[in-house]
């Protein structure tokens, strides 16, 4: 076979340690070889081939053309995984997610420089706020967010929907998972990457509506705290093993905001009134009981049994949605990822592409479906 003349060495590097993975796993993700290829092509032992870029291209998710380059690819910062139990597996699909967010603000970014946009004055403005209730009413007044109009919505994805309008209309960019990111729930619930302009939140559309919505305001809390993460626990309890602190304090501030203390005025509750609260709420029945329990409301002597039994429930629930989201066929491309690129993100691609700043092939590449769908 032969060989790709005058490879970038540093490039081969920077594009394998952007997506997380060591030499050895990168040969296995292109060769059945056993021997350490990328190694040996990054030290300069060996060359790699033309096919075997054309793999590498893929595997890293960037152009081949890029490890000719003589400029250096950039190093993509680290995102704090505070993820509890998850499939290490699964790792190097999660990366390709996360690079293919920071690829997007960097698009964006340059646009709304260029355009002479601020930078998002709301990331970060709450960091200093130190307790979760402030911090929650804090990001209520300035979102607009109105529990009471939640309560009133009809569904869970009309309240999540009213919820991403309005991160977005300041500025937040919101986007979901889709079939081929194949990252399950366990792998990920949400993706906070801060940007000064063009902060993104990535949700896992595989999981339940209402635990979208917790994961929503969780990952709003990073942003108004400007702390990146990659979060996948909904508990909020002080006592939860290798459960971040960081991820504690989110998790409390999506409590406080989407089950506020003083609705709940009774001695205590059971399993039916936290059906009830969760028809109401829009958010799970696991995440109501953890709050009620921490506020001392469900009676000690049926804690455990009931959050078995409700996690049994959470899980059957994510099994059926999985077994009958693999029934489908087909479906609609175009729409399905529109839904996945968010509002915000399509109507920033299209607006440009209409004022002739970029042309037709780059705004399809960037939507991944033609523009004039949009």
């Amino acid at each position: 076979m032969t060989s790709a003349p005058s490879i970038n060495r540093e490039n081969l590097r920077i594009a394998r340690e952007n997506m997380g993975l060591s030499t050895l796993d990168a040969s296995k993700g292109i060769s059945a070889s056993k021997k350490d290829l990328v190694f040996a092509w990054e030290s300069g032992d060996s060359s790699p081939s033309w096919p075997q870029i054309a793999k590498l291209s893929k595997l890293y998710n960037v152009s081949e053309l890029l490890f000719f380059s003589p400029e250096a690819i950039r190093r993509y910062k680290s995102v704090p995984d505070f993820r509890v139990g998850a499939d290490r597996t699964n790792d190097e699909k999660l990366q390709k997610l996360i690079n293919l967010v920071i690829t997007r603000q960097e698009w964006l970014e340059r646009k709304l420089r260029s355009g002479g946009s601020a930078k998002n004055g709301l990331q970060g403005s709450g960091k200093k706020i130190e307790a979760p209730k402030v911090l929650a009413d804090f990001i209520s007044e300035k979102l607009d967010i109105d529990l009471n109009t939640i309560k009133r919505i009809s569904g869970r994805e009309r309240a999540l929907d009213y919820l991403l309008q309005k991160a977005e209309s300041k500025g937040i960019f919101v986007g979901k998972t889709i079939s081929y990111h194949r990252l399950e729930v366990a792998d990920m619930r949400g993706l906070f990457v801060s940007n000064d302009y063009c902060p993104f939140i990535v949700l896992n559309r595989k999981d339940t509506l209402s635990a979208q919505i917790f994961s929503f305001i969780h990952e709003l809390a990073h942003f108004f705290r400007k702390t990146d993460a990659i979060s996948n626990s909904l508990s909020f309890r002080s006592t939860e093993k290798n459960l971040n602190s960081e991820e504690i304090f989110c998790n409390k501030v999506a409590a406080n905001l989407l089950l506020p203390e003083q609705d709940f005025k009774r001695e205590f509750y059971n399993k039916h009134d936290i059906e009830e609260i969760s028809n109401v709420y829009k958010v799970s029945e696991l995440f109501i009981f953890y709050r009620l329990k921490d506020l001392g409301k469900i009676h000690k002597e049926i804690q455990d049994s009931l959050e078995r039994e409700i996690e049994s429930e959470m899980e059957e629930n994510l099994r059926l949605k999985k077994e009958i989201e693999g029934r489908k066929r087909g479906g609609n491309y175009t729409n399905s990822m529109k839904d996945s690129n968010g509002d915000l993100f399509n109507r920033v691609v299209y607006n440009t592409y209409l004022e002739n700043k970029i042309g037709y092939i780059e705004a399809s590449r960037l939507l991944r479906f033609a523009p004039d769908q949009v």
